[in-house]
């Protein structure tokens, strides 16, 4: 039985008022308020290259608004709290997402999470981050006519 639905039809009303008691103790004492906001919690951060990030309260990171898909989110984003955390990070979900439209012409808009680059020194590391996470997909060039203006080198098999 699904975790939620099990939550909806086994407890019972006095364990679902104590969840909540102790859900919102939690965020009183993490952040201050029960009242806080989803982006105060739930965050981007990509502070390395490294595959397991060494996620961090102080280090600057960025609100999500999406959830987990097994809430139902098609734009999925999975996040929870690390050791010495109390925001939560996320490590799964989607990592590219594109809208393609097939006609005479292709076009196409997409978003990657972070950015295009694996190493910390490119410009390009995180710089789709917040397109990705407010879902502000870029457009994609497919043809060389869309790519001017927006190459910045370009290489050619069998060139230096």
């Amino acid at each position: 039985m699904p975790v939620f639905q099990y939550m909806a039809t086994r407890t019972a009303p006095r364990q679902q008022l104590e969840a909540l008691a102790a859900a919102s103790k939690k965020l009183t004492d993490d952040f201050g308020t029960w009242k806080t906001p989803w982006g105060e919690i739930n965050r981007f951060q990509r502070l390395t290259g490294d595959i397991v990030q060494p996620f961090n309260d102080s280090g600057p990171s960025i609100p999500v608004g999406f959830t987990s898909s097994r809430w139902g989110s098609l734009a999925a984003f999975g996040a929870r709290a690390y050791p010495q955390t109390k925001k939560w990070y996320g490590t799964s979900g989607n990592s590219f997402v594109a809208a393609v439209e097939f006609g005479d012409s292709v076009r196409a808009r997409a978003i990657t999470a972070g950015g295009q680059s694996g190493a910390p020194a490119s410009p390009h590391f995180n710089d789709q981050a917040m397109r990705y996470s407010t879902g502000d997909l870029r457009d994609v060039y497919f043809y060389r006519s869309q790519l001017e203006g927006h190459v910045e080198r370009e290489y050619r098999p069998g060139s230096r």
